[in-house]
């Protein structure tokens, strides 16, 4: 069994609260769609800032827009084949996202924000790099609250960080899940209208896993 984990904090000026949601997968071929949506290829090539990604940090970036382009499709067409390989996922929180992704509608995909970008790389190349407990503070004693400040990040910051150990679209998909996460926050954020700009990092974490983070803004 492998172990697929995934956290979430989330701030706003008066409240603050992180989650932990830990799942323990079969290692198995994790499905793709068979054909790339053009609309988020486009959208997220014409991001200045989209070159400077990792591979990891581009698929995560496109998995995401993916989702919010076109709700009712990445359930169709990436997380009904997961469910399907991972019998054990096909719960209440399955549910839950099927109703939430049929209802909510296109969302605007999220651009690049180039301070953003340049954290998320920073925050996963740090964990990643000397290979500590995944979470949202640096090494160095850094908090994401200061982190985002240093960004120039005002208002709205969000994080989702995970450890991917077989594909990042599986890893996207178990954030949408919540598994076992009555808040359901990783989702929430993922799924925000308000939120507008992002970034995305991603380092090897170990020998065969990914250390994901996603910064989330309104538009600054």
């Amino acid at each position: 069994m492998r172990k697929s984990l995934a956290t979430l904090f989330f701030l706003i000026p008066v409240f603050s609260f992180s989650q932990l949601s830990v799942v323990e997968l079969e290692a198995k071929q994790v499905p793709e769609p068979f054909t790339r949506d053009a609309a988020v290829d486009q959208w997220n090539l014409s991001q200045p800032s989209y070159p400077l990604l990792p591979k990891e940090a581009k698929d995560l970036l496109y998995w995401t827009n993916y989702s919010r382009n076109n709700p009712k499709q990445f359930w169709d067409s990436a997380v009904v084949p997961i469910l399907a390989l991972f019998p054990s996922l096909n719960k209440q929180e399955a549910r839950s996202l099927e109703l939430m992704l049929g209802r909510v509608g296109q969302l605007p995909m999220f651009a690049l924000n180039p301070q953003l970008v340049k954290t998320a790389q920073a925050h996963a190349a740090d964990i990643a790099g000397k290979n500590v407990l995944p979470g949202h503070t640096s090494t160095n004693g850094t908090d994401f609250g200061t982190r985002m400040k240093l960004a120039g990040i005002r208002r709205c910051a969000n994080e989702n960080i995970s450890l991917s150990s077989q594909s990042i679209l599986l890893s996207v998909v178990l954030l949408y899940l919540d598994i076992g996460l009555l808040e359901l926050g990783h989702r929430k954020t993922l799924l925000d209208a308000n939120l507008r700009e992002i970034g995305v990092g991603s380092a090897l974490y170990g020998k065969d896993q990914w250390f994901l983070v996603q910064d989330f803004a309104c538009q600054q």
